[in-house]
């Protein structure tokens, strides 16, 4: 007998967590198997916000793990981090972790891709797996995500909390889900997480070894440095005045701003990429 199962891969990031709820009030004849794919590697907001998820809903996520663990990966790459030529920690945290998790049945995995983006989802080569996007299908923009959080009491992820720097005059936050480690987090992310999670930079930083760093041509250790976090926080801050005064795509000037660091750049990549599409929804 083949089986129909219908998927939701909570990511513990917003767009996944709001899908739920609008699934629950729009399909509520479909029985969900509410999965997180766990890299081991995760933010503990990312965890806390899963439980506010399992009790407003009451449902249960059920947690799957990669085969090997992150630091496994990288003895087996010889050292070689992630990248976005290489991106293999998407690929074997998370992408197989999925095909291993479904193979077996009819499969509909549901994606939190919204109306106002164009990405696509995982589309593996395997029969009888189908990606369906409800928020593409129903008309659901971004601002409608917060809508639908705030209405069923739950917010956004803690760590989309704005830290403030009085020094600055600035506020900056993390932008996403998945690993508290990332080659498309931008550097004022990077001052983030060494400021709210030193123990967790660290870590990140314990992973840099012959050349090969999650920043371009500068380590973790390097990028610490007080005059580097001034450095970033001061671009950061001409950036934000920028974007006030000039009417542009959030993202487009890190192309055209020489004061902002290369690195930045590749965040465009990642919006727009669907490979990496589960660890950003």
């Amino acid at each position: 007998m083949n089986r129909i199962r219908h998927i939701l891969s909570i990511s513990g990031g917003k767009d996944s967590a709001a899908l739920a709820f609008h699934l629950r009030d729009t399909r509520p004849n479909i029985e969900f198997e509410y999965v997180f794919f766990d890299t081991g590697e995760e933010l503990p907001e990312t965890y806390a916000y899963l439980e506010k998820l399992e009790r407003a809903l009451g449902i249960t996520v059920k947690k799957i793990y990669p085969k090997k663990s992150f630091s496994d990966l990288l003895k087996q790459y010889n050292g070689f981090l992630p990248s976005p030529t290489e991106r293999w920690c998407t690929r074997n945290l998370k992408l197989e972790a999925l095909i291993d998790y479904v193979k077996e049945g009819t499969i509909y995995n549901y994606i939190g891709i919204r109306a106002d983006e164009n990405r696509t989802g995982l589309v593996p080569h395997r029969e009888n797996f189908y990606t369906v996007t409800p928020f593409v299908e129903d008309g659901i923009t971004l601002n409608d995500v917060k809508r639908i959080l705030h209405e069923n009491g739950v917010g956004l992820p803690e760590y989309y909390t704005p830290e403030y720097d009085k020094k600055f005059d600035i506020s900056y936050n993390r932008t996403r889900s998945g690993c508290y480690f990332c080659f498309f987090m931008r550097q004022i992310e990077w001052v983030w997480l060494l400021e709210k999670h030193p123990e967790k930079y660290w870590d990140a930083a314990n992973f840099e070894k012959n050349g090969y760093t999650w920043i371009r041509d500068m380590s973790l250790e390097e990028f610490a440095k007080p005059e580097n976090i001034d450095r970033v926080k001061e671009s950061y801050k001409k950036y934000e005045e920028y974007k006030k005064s000039h009417k542009i795509k959030n993202g487009t000037m890190m192309e055209e701003m020489a004061f902002l660091a290369r690195h930045d750049k590749d965040l465009d990549d990642f919006e727009n990429d669907q490979f990496c599409s589960m660890c950003a929804l």
